[in-house]
């Protein structure tokens, strides 16, 4: 590609899982450029899409003469890549989309691209489309269906016995003439950091500190989409345990006052009786709160939280 315009409109038009993967192949300074361009592209019409489409396709087909190809060239490349221990849960979705079979296509595909396809088929086909799919992709498109749908396929699933592969090849045909054009999401923060949250996180951090030295508000405001207040529900106790420990118990009684119930029971639930019945009283005696000043420190909490998993002292989940 020519430029990093051009990438973006490439990454967008790639479901998320795929486009962090096409990133994880890149040199760090490309795909550091390439994630920024994500962030902060605006609309983009079908008209420029498809001319990079056309382009990145002519480009596909000058390239040198590839070598071997198969599972043990892509484990051997992933493994190159990102490590060994990063590479395997990208080699599990790999082998998840080999054993798709004539239904590999969608894989690449976003739930939302894959459910009108099959919205309005009957629950029996919906089932076998579900069954060849990888689980979590299964379940993303089944989950915007009506309830009833949902457990009519699923009990069709469980007794579904095996399907000729002829009728699997005619299916897949039919759904692949319809799915049309991969269609462009819009960019953005929201965009780009989904792009993060798929990315190996080894890499993830690299991108973002190199961010922070092109454009530190940009950074900010990534991190703040990556750990909100309320991912508090995502840690387990003694990370937990351990942000208490290193932040100010005032922010944490204003912060606390008006949240929702879980967060509050969680929170409280990680300090001995004396401290939390201490917050409690902290937090009566606190009076009304602007929402302005609730959200302050919120965020002062949340950036305490990243600097520690910067630090290396947690890990917050993915």
């Amino acid at each position: 590609m020519h430029n990093t315009s051009q990438a973006a409109i490439l990454l967008l038009s790639l479901d998320q899982s795929l486009a962090a993967q096409v990133l994880g192949h890149l040199p760090r300074e490309l795909a550091e450029r390439a994630s920024l361009a994500v962030a902060e592209i605006g609309e983009v019409t079908q008209e420029q899409q498809q001319a990079v489409l056309i382009e990145f396709k002519s480009l596909f087909h000058s390239r040198p003469r590839l070598r071997r190809g198969g599972p043990e060239s892509a484990r051997q490349l992933l493994a190159q890549t990102f490590g060994i221990d990063e590479a395997a849960p990208i080699q599990a979705r790999l082998e998840q989309t080999r054993d798709a079979g004539p239904f590999a296509f969608l894989t690449t595909r976003h739930a939302d691209d894959i459910r009108p396809l099959l919205i309005d088929e009957s629950p029996q086909l919906i089932a076998v489309v579900a069954a060849q799919l990888p689980p979590a992709l299964s379940a993303a498109v089944l989950a915007g269906l009506r309830v009833d749908v949902q457990a009519d396929v699923l009990q069709r699933v469980a007794r579904l016995g095996p399907t000729d592969p002829e009728v699997l090849a005619d299916i897949a045909a039919s759904l692949k003439s319809r799915i049309g054009q991969p269609p462009v999401r819009k960019g953005g923060v929201s965009r780009a950091a989904a792009l993060l949250r798929e990315s190996p996180r080894t890499t993830s951090r690299s991108m973002l500190a190199a961010l922070d030295d092109q454009s530190a508000d940009l950074a900010d405001e990534l991190r703040q989409t990556l750990f909100s207040f309320d991912d508090l529900l995502k840690l387990d106790p003694d990370t937990l345990q351990l942000i208490l420990q290193e932040t100010d118990d005032r922010q944490w009684a204003m912060a606390l006052k008006a949240s929702p119930e879980p967060v509050r029971r969680k929170v409280l639930g990680c300090l001995s009786p004396h401290v939390a019945q201490a917050m409690k009283e902290e937090m009566a005696s606190l009076g009304p709160i602007r929402l302005s000043e609730m959200t302050a420190v919120r965020q002062q909490i949340a950036d305490s939280i990243r600097r520690l998993e910067d630090a290396g002292m947690i890990e917050l989940p993915v």
